[in-house]
């Protein structure tokens, strides 16, 4: 036996699941994190370019939820950043709080018993009672309990489109380290229109390019900045309700007004905080079909920018660099050396010299795999894990495992909005106390 518990994934949500485990009593030589790359950082977090800002303030990014200005005063000792201060708040880089998680990482006490394979797991299986991980190198661990926590996938081209691989390609822009690549005088196309295209602007700006920018926006519309919104009481969802009881409840709610307000954000954030109960007790098909329909609406209004990446974004607008166009990407040809035609929805045709892949995290291949040979129950048609509220996986029969959970951005579809730091992080707290429960500790002081 390798260990009590396997966790894959080196992202936030392993990392955050680890420190939770820890102080919740579980000793460190009992737990194996398979993945590659700097523990804690992952994809939101593992950036290089400085311009990549958190799109929320500081006392909202919380490893530990009931202590909301932790990350804010680690920050404020450890970090000299004055272009990080907004009147809406404090928005440190995403490089930053890869440190801070570096930092709890080595408070724990015993770190140094902290055991990472520099690998990935490409297949699981079941062997005497025990969890079999198979990684890309050909080597096995085994364990009693395992935890999916893998995080976002490497987002992959729309549309089917499978272009090949060229530097003037940027299929995954998420670490930032393209942009000082770009000539200043490209023409970029920015495929997609949410946090990461936001991201991807800024860079550009940070870099003082000159060259033209396409935006090609599914719904012609751009994320909101963040206001300096504050709490208000949570809203007291009604129960039973159907889809469209669910979407009524919402409009009602919400009413009218601008998004970029105050009063609509703190609105939409009172209506957040009790919304996966109703969420989860809604049926299948009716989550399918929220998500298929208008999951689009509520990234936009869910993750906006923060108050720099706006002003970078509206500076390039109304000089006419930024051009949004509102329209899908369809094919990409390459026409010569170093250019590219862009093919959209609308049948017009975009010669530029990069494009940035924007549209978000692609498929889990791990899971993929899993659902495929029968080891996981997906949701519907879908293929998203079915996830239990105790954050147990379903089986394909559809009986929870005792052994087997799942937690971050892939238990969305059956748990609901559980993306962010702080929700990833109530549900590893939740999670380790299921955990130690099983298994004989001693709890850390």
């Amino acid at each position: 036996m390798d260990a009590s518990i396997i966790i894959i994934g080196s992202g936030y949500s392993a990392a955050a699941a680890l420190v939770h485990l820890a102080y919740a009593g579980l000793p460190l030589h009992q737990v194996l994190v398979i993945g590659p790359g700097e523990l804690g950082a992952g994809q939101a977090y593992g950036c290089t370019a400085e311009s990549y800002r958190l799109n929320v303030r500081a006392d909202l990014q919380r490893l530990w939820p009931d202590q909301p200005e932790h990350f804010a005063n680690w920050a404020t000792a450890h970090i000299q950043d004055p272009d990080a201060h907004t009147p809406a708040g404090s928005f440190y880089r995403r490089c930053d709080f890869a440190r801070y998680m570096t930092a709890q990482l080595a408070r724990i006490p015993n770190a140094k018993a902290l055991r990472q394979i520099d690998a990935w797991a490409t297949r699981v299986t079941v062997e005497d009672d025990d969890w079999l991980v198979t990684c890309d190198d050909g080597a096995q661990y085994r364990a009693k309990r395992l935890v999916l926590a893998t995080g976002n996938p490497d987002p992959q081209w729309p549309a089917g489109i499978k272009p090949g691989r060229a530097p003037s390609l940027v299929r995954t822009p998420w670490r930032g380290d393209w942009a000082a690549q770009v000539n200043p005088a490209a023409h970029v196309c920015v495929v997609g229109a949410g946090l990461s295209a936001m991201d991807t602007l800024d860079a550009l700006w940070m870099q003082q390019h000159q060259g033209p920018i396409s935006l090609l926006a599914p719904h012609g519309l751009l994320p909101p900045g963040q206001a300096d919104w504050v709490p208000e009481p949570p809203y007291a969802w009604p129960t039973g309700l159907r889809g469209s009881g669910f979407l009524r409840e919402t409009r009602q709610y919400l009413g009218g007004g601008s998004w970029h307000e105050r009063d609509c954000q703190q609105r939409f954030e009172a209506l957040r905080v009790n919304i996966n109960l109703p969420w989860q007790a809604m049926p299948t098909k009716d989550r399918v079909q929220l998500q298929r329909r208008l999951s689009w609406l509520w990234s936009l209004i869910r993750f906006r920018a923060s108050p720099q990446t706006v002003a970078a974004t509206k500076a390039m607008q109304t000089s006419g660099q930024l051009k949004i166009i509102n329209t899908q990407l369809h094919g990409l040809a390459q026409v010569e050396t170093g250019r590219w035609l862009a093919r959209l929805s609308d049948g017009r045709d975009l010669p530029c010299h990069i494009v940035v892949n924007c549209t978000g995290m692609g498929r889990d291949k791990l899971i993929d795999t899993m659902i495929a040979a029968g080891q996981v129950a997906p949701i519907g048609a879908t293929r998203q894990p079915w996830v239990t509220s105790e954050l147990r996986v379903v089986a394909s029969d559809g009986q929870p495992y005792d052994t087997l959970f799942c937690i971050g951005p892939t238990t969305g579809l059956a748990l609901g909005d559980v993306l962010g730091a702080t929700s990833i992080a109530r549900q590893t707290a939740q999670l380790a106390q299921t955990l130690v429960k099983s298994i004989p500790f001693q709890r850390l002081r």
